[in-house]
């Protein structure tokens, strides 16, 4: 250890009291967990470490003047354990929860895998999103520490057996010691390739929580999550369509996608998943099905936690987003911002033009909204003509009262719609977390409440919430 490191470890002050930059000018060295088993998201080869996972830090962290020091830290509930007591600095492909969040911070989301469900069962129906209630009275294997594993468990009719490793569960599986596996989908095809397991079915869990995945950092660096957030932010669209195609594309020779292989395997079994390994082979016709309804299960996936018209988060999840926000403000005793939004004369626009219009007017707002906030930020659909959007880090009111007053300009432009200009105005109402509410309800009552003293006051207009409530 260098001895600007050695004189760090003696300040009294925490860390996260260094900016960002500054911090990183302390910092060489970042301890990044490799958990067993977790291919082909991260781990160790002949020649070090490879991974979806790796790739993606190298490039979070390309500007960044560090060493990763690439860390096994064994069994995923002991990777868990080991950034918690600070014996590793981050980990990836966490999935966020408050109980998860007391020891450990939080990135912004950079990636997103579905649960998938693995039986031999052939009653068992494959090839769409399998709902949690079907797995009520069977005995379900999932690796121990997975955020899966305690909604299995909330579920009060699932006897939920607990593994070390994705080996040791098929395995039980293969000797109908339990009725069901659950992985995420690309673990569970990336095994699938390994050691085919014949007569299984491959199903998505409609499972809502866990999906959407973070980097987890230790608690006491909150300045690095600000540093890999930027690194997020980098990634683009077409960067992640190759990262896609190199690690869920398993090197075969049609150069398929996960989603392709994996509509393959729900189809005719994993079977065949050996067929296509060893030879190459695979019906045209078959093909162009698998990509036709990629769409379909695609969007089968994303409608549990996004509206369906505009594509924006839904309640469900605008109401895990506002938890995370809480906690992190509780934790770095800095404010964040919570806007709420009516459009105004919208009414009258269903009315006038019928709901078809509408509807594209929402699509076209929603829009807007996203082009204007940055990565960092939620904008979420309430219902019907109302949003809430998040500002994670707008620690002062200046700042979030600013973003809802480019808000009401960039909404109050005109909306081109099947020829048609249609033009509403927009009522915003501002809350801040602590001041206005330290818990979800509060926040978002504090926010609406000052939404219509907006509309009371001539719409097309910007409150902040009183202290008073």
């Amino acid at each position: 250890m260098s001895l600007a490191m050695s004189l760090l470890t003696l300040l009294p002050a925490p860390t996260y009291a260094y900016a960002p930059d500054e911090w990183l000018e302390q910092h060489s060295t970042i301890r990044v967990g490799v958990p067993n088993q977790l291919q082909p998201l991260i781990y160790e080869t002949e020649n070090g470490v490879a991974g979806l996972d790796v790739d993606l830090l190298k490039q979070f962290t390309a500007t960044m003047d560090v060493e990763l020091v690439w860390t096994p830290c064994g069994q995923w509930r002991d990777c868990l354990d080991a950034i918690s007591n600070k014996d590793i600095d981050i980990l990836t492909s966490v999935s966020y929860s408050v109980e998860r969040n007391q020891s450990m911070d939080f990135t912004q989301s950079y990636w997103s895998m579905p649960w998938a469900v693995l039986t031999l069962d052939s009653t068992m129906r494959a090839g769409s999103s399998l709902r949690m209630s079907e797995l009520h009275g069977q005995r379900v294997g999932v690796v121990e520490g997975y955020s899966i594993e305690s909604q299995l468990i909330n579920t009060g009719r699932i006897e939920v057996v607990g593994v070390s490793t994705i080996d040791e569960g098929i395995e039980l599986l293969r000797n109908r010691m339990v009725d069901s596996y659950v992985d995420s989908l690309p673990i569970s095809v990336h095994e699938l390739q390994e050691y085919p397991l014949p007569g299984s079915k491959l199903s998505v869990l409609d499972a809502t929580q866990g999906q959407t995945l973070y980097i987890a950092v230790r608690d006491d660096w909150q300045p690095l999550v600000t540093l890999l957030n930027r690194g997020i932010d980098s990634l683009t669209q077409e960067h992640s369509e190759d990262l896609k195609r190199k690690w869920y594309g398993y090197q075969l020779e049609q150069g398929w996608t996960d989603e392709e292989l994996f509509e393959l395997v729900m189809k005719v079994g994993s079977v065949v998943l050996l067929i296509i390994v060893g030879f190459g082979i695979w019906n045209s016709r078959l093909r162009k099905e698998i990509k036709a309804r990629k769409a379909a299960e695609r969007r089968i996936r994303h409608i549990a936690t996004h509206d369906e018209l505009t594509g924006l988060p839904n309640r469900n999840l605008m109401q895990d987003r506002l938890e995370q926000s809480l906690h992190q403000s509780e934790r770095t005793q800095k404010p964040f911002a919570v806007l709420f939004l009516d459009l105004d004369g919208f009414k009258q626009i269903n009315d006038d033009f019928g709901h078809n219009y509408g509807d594209e007017l929402l699509i076209q707002a929603a829009q807007r909204m996203k082009n204007l906030l940055r990565r960092s930020d939620t904008v979420c659909r309430h219902g019907g003509d109302e949003f809430v959007v998040i500002l994670p880090t707008a620690v002062a009111v200046g700042s979030a009262l600013a973003v809802a007053r480019k808000l009401v300009v960039q909404l109050a432009k005109p909306y081109k719609v099947k020829k048609q200009q249609l033009e509403v105005s927009v009522s915003i109402g501002v809350a801040m977390s602590p001041a206005h509410g330290t818990d979800v309800e509060k926040l978002l009552r504090s926010a609406d409440k000052a939404m219509y003293a907006a509309k009371a006051a001539g719409k097309n207009d910007v409150r902040l919430a009183s202290t008073d409530g």
